[in-house]
């Protein structure tokens, strides 16, 4: 019976660890993350445009603004590019 809730004790303790994680990197994510990720996702997609906007956090206002923030950047620009294609 121990070895049982031991069990049951680490694979508690996996799971939110596991969940943790997936937070913190989401939230690790910058703009230029987001906006990539939903960039990609798009072109796969564009049906669900706003779907994909949403699941990013952005409006597609908000990624319009996102778009403009990154063009100009020369270097998040060039940046943005490359990770698109």
């Amino acid at each position: 019976m121990n070895a049982r809730i031991r069990r049951l004790a680490i694979g508690a303790t996996l799971s939110v660890a596991a969940a943790c994680g997936r937070e913190q990197a989401e939230s690790a994510m910058t703009s230029f993350d987001h906006a990539v990720a939903a960039a990609n996702a798009i072109q796969a997609i564009p049906e669900r445009t706003d779907s994909i906007l949403a699941a990013h956090g952005l409006t597609r206002a908000g990624f319009d603004a996102l778009m403009y923030e990154i063009a100009a950047d020369s270097s998040k620009a060039r940046a943005y590019t490359q990770a698109i294609r």
